[in-house]
């Protein structure tokens, strides 16, 4: 592959990794400011059968699952093609190594801190009271460090072009 290739291909995969960067930033800010806190509160109300009876039935008919997690699974591609590209261009390792994989760590977040499993009983019905007392007291707040995660790694992502626009600028 050549450099000129490899340059293009970087900032084809810059791109797009900013802007699923952006949307995943907006997702899981809408997720703790709103959703999250709706989930919690129908539950903490003592409306627990009536959230399983509802959510498990809208889960099933619309498959919303799906089309957030595309989101997740395109970031993440997009994300390492960028960082493979960053390393082997030698450009902008720490930027990629932290924002272009921050889809990766907030997986590994999601699943190794058990959320991610509490999650899923909790939604589609089969959670303990234990697992639900867990879901209520993480919901909100590992969304909002999600939320937080992907909007720094935005920042770190634009930081890479505005510091391309200066070198260029100064080269004219």
């Amino acid at each position: 592959m050549d450099s000129n290739l490899r340059e293009r291909l970087f900032w084809v995969f810059w791109c797009s990794t900013t802007m699923l960067t952006g949307i995943l930033a907006g997702f899981l800010t809408s997720h703790a400011i709103m959703f999250g806190r709706f989930q919690t509160w129908f539950i903490e109300s003592g409306n627990v059968d009536l959230f399983h009876e509802t959510y498990t039935v809208f889960r099933a008919a619309n498959s919303p699952q799906t089309l957030y997690d595309s989101f997740f699974y395109m970031a993440l591609a997009s994300g390492i093609a960028w960082t493979a590209l960053a390393f082997l261009l030698r450009r902008d390792r720490i930027i990629a190594a932290i924002a272009g994989l921050s889809t990766l760590w907030v997986s590994i977040a999601f699943f190794v801190s058990g959320f991610g499993m509490a999650e899923d009983e909790v939604m589609t019905g089969v959670a303990d009271s234990g697992t639900t007392q867990f879901f209520m007291a993480w919901n909100v707040p590992i969304h909002t460090y999600f939320a937080v995660f992907y909007a720094v790694s935005l920042f770190l992502l634009l930081f890479v072009a505005l510091r391309y626009a200066k070198v260029l600028a100064r080269g004219n």
